[in-house]
């Protein structure tokens, strides 16, 4: 790994041991509740017995139960040691077989060519200066056919709110300028993002206030995403955004900005 990745992995593991939301395992998941919880953009049917899953930079012991319990061979890779303890506690409590690598994205050596039916990818992209990397490995990983789920930041609003929340309120309200959220970083891929904050500010499941550095994000542009993707011969099957659905909350909260701008987009794409 570079340098700024094994910084990126020092800062998770330290936000995974001070209980950030995303590293806290699903502990409750039955099957309804997996297939819910895996197909919240609609991209699936119940289909997973038996298929062969990576969780691609997703440690967490959240997605990797979730397929589990749906019948999936599933594999997860991880920077973190300590998310993929994660990983390791909801296979013991569940009593599921699911594979723990610890590597970095960019370099999957150790795993077969076309050995995947799907790479399911949360939001992990960001956190490396390029894609092209990941998607080689994605590519030559997949089966033919193969589905690759990818979630990344929106590209255009990068940058724009404060990374980190108190509880469950994301800090955009010093972002808020009267008439907008200001965009005043550039538009270019691998540009590393500055935030408002350096940190970021959490409340741990105790509702104990945390602060931690914040990892080192990248913008990823569109046209670098998805001809990315085109030139590797990957279809594109659906595009889908997260988008807030009230506009009249008060300007600064995260509904409001969330309605101005989608954070989060997904790609559904398939391997020729």
């Amino acid at each position: 790994m570079d340098t700024p990745t094994k910084r990126n992995e020092k800062i998770w593991d330290k936000l995974v041991q001070n209980d950030v939301l995303c590293s806290r395992p699903k502990l409750d998941l039955t099957p309804t509740a997996a297939f819910d919880y895996i197909n919240q953009r609609g991209f699936y049917q119940n289909d997973f017995n038996q298929k062969k899953v990576l969780c691609l930079a997703g440690g967490g012991g959240q997605q990797s139960l979730a397929f589990a319990l749906l019948g999936a061979n599933v594999t997860v890779v991880d920077f973190s040691a300590a998310q993929l303890e994660k990983d390791r506690l909801v296979a013991a409590k569940f009593d599921k077989e699911i594979k723990l690598i610890q590597a970095d994205m960019r370099e999957l050596s150790m795993l077969e060519q076309e050995s995947f039916d799907i790479i399911y990818q949360p939001y992990s992209i960001n956190y490396v200066p390029s894609v092209a990397p990941v998607f080689e490995e994605v590519q030559r990983l997949l089966k033919p056919n193969g589905i690759y789920d990818l979630m990344v930041h929106n590209p255009y609003v990068h940058g724009t709110w404060k990374d980190g929340c108190w509880g469950n309120e994301w800090q955009t309200e010093e972002l808020w300028k009267g008439k907008g959220y200001p965009i005043w970083q550039p538009y270019r891929d691998g540009h590393p993002i500055e935030t408002a904050d350096p940190n970021w500010n959490f409340a741990n499941k105790d509702g104990d206030l945390v602060k931690i550095e914040s990892p080192q994000e990248y913008r990823h542009t569109l046209a670098t995403m998805l001809n990315g993707l085109i030139s590797r011969n990957f279809e594109l099957l659906q595009f889908k955004e997260e988008v807030g659905t009230d506009y009249t909350q008060t300007p600064g909260s995260w509904e409001h900005y969330t309605s101005c701008a989608p954070p989060w987009l997904y790609i559904l794409s398939r391997k020729k």
